[in-house]
């Protein structure tokens, strides 16, 4: 599952270099080739936009591979649905809602920088607030340029309100973390050793409540790691594979 802002096409390094699994892609509710319903949307939707797709391949159960947003809907999912979840691999989920007390500062830095982005888009300034989103709050400096080239760039603007949509989304914070430890398949925690201090204290947070997740660390790698290293990231996913 993609995070927000783009759609299926950010694996595709990924996938290129997982040509022996059989992979299941697809653009979440919103983004890119998928509808976007009228009203509110919810993080509940995607996590049964994932239930109707496997009912619909009739796919009993499958490993999960999330990155950002799409990690917090696999963690909703397997929460909720945990027979449907053969295994869960978790590029640096945004649970913000983690960082408390030495990490509250970060918390709030984020919730800022989201308003602002918010406000920005809302505004009509799009591109301005993609942009401080992608590298105030995801990739880091530099990375609207140098992660994105120009047409994942334009694919970021057009589901850009998607991305408010969720973010106005009340549900959007209720990623119950601690509901994985009770969750039998196996978890693995995947992020960059470049990252934005914002994801190691989520990391962290993460393995503190879940205690049987094996942390995975991609040398060089920031947020997008699945975009700028995609041979060590399909590694991993095969290293993950290998202990289930």
């Amino acid at each position: 599952m993609h995070g927000s802002w783009d759609d299926h096409q950010s694996w595709n390094g990924v996938a290129n270099k997982l040509s022996d699994h059989t992979l299941l892609r697809y653009d979440r509710r919103g983004h890119s080739r998928s509808s976007a319903p009228k009203g509110q949307g919810r993080l509940s939707e995607d996590v049964a936009d994932v239930i109707a797709l496997l009912n619909h391949l009739n796919l009993q159960t499958a490993h999960v591979l999330g990155h950002s947003y799409g990690a917090n809907v696999s963690i909703v999912l397997a929460s909720r649905h945990p027979e449907r979840v053969s295994s869960m691999m978790l590029l640096e989920p945004p649970v913000f809602s983690l960082l408390q007390d030495e990490n509250e500062a970060l918390r709030l830095e984020a919730s800022d920088l989201m308003k602002q982005a918010a406000m920005m888009i809302e505004k009509g300034q799009v591109e301005a607030g993609a942009k401080l989103f992608i590298e105030k709050v995801a990739f880091g400096d530099k990375a609207w340029h140098e992660v994105f080239d120009s047409q994942a760039r334009a694919t970021i603007l057009s589901n850009a309100h998607t991305w408010l949509d969720q973010f106005r989304d009340p549900d959007r914070l209720a990623v119950n973390v601690s509901a994985l430890a009770t969750f039998a398949g196996q978890t693995t925690l995947l992020t960059g050793s470049a990252t934005l201090p914002t994801y190691t204290a989520v990391i962290q947070k993460i393995s503190e409540q879940v205690p049987r997740a094996t942390i995975r660390t991609v040398t060089g790698a920031g947020h997008g790691m699945h975009i700028s290293h995609p041979e060590l990231v399909a590694a991993a996913v095969k290293a993950h594979l290998e202990t289930v």
